[in-house]
């Protein structure tokens, strides 16, 4: 026996604004074919032609129905991949800021060999560079200055 169809409804608002979604130029292609796909779903098309129409599995057809079905317009986009975990701790961050206290000069790569040496932990130049950037920290070329007023008599 086979499934019933399965059709979303749709008010006039989120029909209004699943049709600038689908034509948006500026938005991801993805979510304007999965916008189409939920219009057409609540016109009437069922999910079997639908995968037909568009090229996609009916697997994904039911996906994008029940992303749509469980938060609504915001579900049509791709969500945040993972990635790697950030090597970069709050612990190192508030290490590199206390290093920063200091009264000396530092650099990416002098910070870098301080937390290998603290933490074992090998971090690139760039990342510290980023890191440091995100705490609110700027960078100025270092130049040599008189620490006080020069003796006129020398």
């Amino acid at each position: 026996m086979a499934a019933p169809a399965r059709f979303v409804k749709l008010t006039a608002e989120q029909d209004e604004s699943l049709r600038e979604l689908e034509t948006s130029p500026g938005i991801n292609a993805k979510v304007r074919l999965r916008a189409s796909l939920i219009r057409l779903n609540g016109a009437g098309w069922s999910a079997p032609k639908l995968a037909r129409h568009f090229g996609r599995s009916l697997q994904s057809v039911h996906n994008d129905l029940n992303r749509f079905e469980q938060m609504g317009v915001a579900g049509l986009s791709d969500g945040k991949a993972p990635g790697n975990k950030p090597s970069i701790t709050a612990e190192i961050a508030a290490f590199l800021e206390t290093k920063l206290a200091e009264d000396r000069v530092w650099n990416s790569t002098l910070l870098g060999n301080a937390v290998r040496e603290q933490f074992s932990v090998t971090l690139g130049r760039e990342a510290i560079r980023v890191t440091l950037l995100e705490l609110g920290y700027r960078w100025k070329r270092t130049r040599y200055a008189p620490g006080k007023q020069a003796d006129p008599e020398v």
